[in-house]
């Protein structure tokens, strides 16, 4: 499970990229949730919101979509941890379960409860027990986990497909079991953890391999990210779900999975049409639906390839889910731009920003402790106690 190298970019700076871009989006979009987009110009301007608005903090507040997205990164690579520590390990997403229930007492409870089972070290960061518009199917479903009941839902919701860009990082720079159909259907398992309409968790399937794909490729174009994207949605039919006796998607849901590549190449073909960003968005939809959130991501994207900023502002000015196409396209162009092509403006007065940056560059780093090695340098104590302790900070 030894780190890739790579010849073609700084690896680094893209998993920077995608979590620190994914976060801006998401903070960018955040006031501009629930308005319809002649209620963004008449509070911010014919050009809608193009700068984080700040709260008494001086801060530009993440929402439950940068939240969840902490929580992923950190139930995986707990799961890491427990593959090097113990030598075996369960399939990645089956432990981002135990980190969102985590993430449930923040929202559920201001402080620890006695009884609260706690895995995950960002739960000594007072910050993320902030309720920043936590989507009701993901609290709903989280708090039947909690009591140890069946998840029962339809939802297509895009709670899904917000928070598994982890994932898609982890297992390039780290994986070392499964063909690229199984790490793709990891993601799509987080998602359905909550989101159990096939539309609630396809769409993380496709946002994995994308975001796989430009780790390991030199994508500099909005072109050749066109052909990442379509690359991405043509394999979807294939891959063979665990869950539901080997089958394929495509056998499973050939209706849904034709939905999502349809809805995906109509905004690759918008990204390429002369159509004025909002009209172009608003055709595709809202993005409160988890195949709508990652069209319009996918339409700032291929239109913007060259321009961070110009992604995400385009991203979240719509009537719609603002926060989470933001998010979910901060996540692809900054994978694509990489973390040094995110202006200041977006990242000096972002909320968190050291736990965002802490928490992917452990994804980058990856496990350096293992079952037999002493814990004999600080690096290595600090990461016991994250990922096996549990704590943020090493104790006496």
């Amino acid at each position: 499970m030894e780190r890739k190298e790579r010849n073609n970019g700084n690896s680094l700076d893209r998993t920077l990229g995608c979590i620190v871009g994914g976060a801006a989006g998401d903070a960018l979009g955040y006031p501009v949730e629930f308005l319809s987009w002649s209620q963004i110009q008449k509070s911010f301007g014919a050009k809608g919101i193009c700068n984080y608005q700040l709260d008494g903090r001086g801060l530009a507040p993440i929402s439950d979509d940068t939240q969840m997205t902490l929580f992923t990164a950190a139930g995986i690579l707990l799961g890491l941890t427990r593959g090097y520590m113990r030598g075996i390990m369960a399939r990645i997403d089956t432990y981002c379960q135990w980190s969102y229930l985590d993430w449930l007492h923040t929202q559920d409870w201001t402080s620890r409860h006695n009884d609260a089972r706690i895995d995950s070290w960002l739960m000594d960061v007072p910050e993320l027990y902030a309720r920043r518009a936590p989507g009701n199917t993901c609290l709903s479903a989280l708090r039947a986990l909690e009591k140890k009941i069946p998840v029962e839902n339809d939802s297509c919701g895009c709670g899904g497909v917000m928070r598994t860009a982890p994932i898609a990082l982890l297992c390039y720079l780290h994986g070392n079991s499964g063909d690229q159909d199984y790490r793709d259907m990891s993601a799509a398992e987080a998602a359905r953890i909550t989101h159990k309409h096939p539309l609630g968790f396809l769409p993380s399937a496709v946002l994995n391999r994308i975001l796989m794909r430009i780790m390991a490729e030199s994508a500099e174009s909005g072109e050749h990210l066109s052909t990442i994207i379509e690359d991405s949605i043509t394999a979807l039919p294939g891959i063979k779900s665990y869950e539901d006796h080997n089958n394929t998607y495509g056998y499973l849901w050939p209706w849904h999975v034709t939905k999502l590549q349809d809805i995906i190449r109509k905004a690759i073909d918008l990204a390429h049409s002369d159509i004025p960003d909002v009209k172009a968005i608003e055709s595709i939809g809202g993005g409160w639906t988890g195949h709508e959130a990652l069209a319009i991501a996918v339409y700032s994207a291929v239109k913007h390839s060259t321009s961070f900023e110009d992604a995400i502002v385009s991203a979240v000015n719509h009537s719609g889910d603002s926060d989470s196409t933001g998010a979910v396209c901060g996540n692809i162009v900054g994978c694509l731009l990489g973390r040094n092509a995110i202006p200041a403006k977006f990242t000096s007065n972002l909320e968190l920003i050291d736990v965002i940056e802490e928490i992917a560059q452990d994804i980058w780093t990856g496990c350096i402790i293992y079952e037999y090695d002493p814990i004999d340098t600080e690096e290595k104590n600090r990461w016991y106690w994250k990922y096996v302790k549990h704590r943020r900070e090493p104790q006496p």
